[in-house]
């Protein structure tokens, strides 16, 4: 089935960005692509944390979803030097979460 692009919403044009995706970005206030790039996908991910705290799908490929949305990319074809920047902040964010020992 092809989609029907007339009906698509500006953010669900971007490569990666389904209407599941596009809800979450929406509830966080990021409805345009300049927003999204302007944020990167670390600030986006960090928004829904703050907002919601630690979700399912929060994971480095929901970021990596987000970056190829802003440079035009399918998640998968993301060079890998990005992908582990992205995932290595993933780690340190999931980090954060676990209390120090005593």
């Amino acid at each position: 089935m092809t989609p029907d692009f007339k009906k698509m919403t500006e953010l669900q044009k971007l490569p990666n960005i389904g209407k599941t995706t596009e809800e979450k970005l929406l509830d966080i206030e990021v409805d345009t692509f300049e927003e999204l790039k302007k944020l990167k996908p670390e600030g986006v991910f960090l928004r829904i944390f703050e907002k919601y705290g630690w979700q399912k799908g929060m994971c480095s490929c929901f970021l990596y979803a987000l970056e190829g949305a802003i440079t035009g990319k399918k998640w998968n074809k993301i060079p890998e030097k990005r992908k582990k920047e992205l995932c290595a902040f993933v780690k340190e964010v999931r980090q954060s979460l676990i209390p120090p020992k005593r």
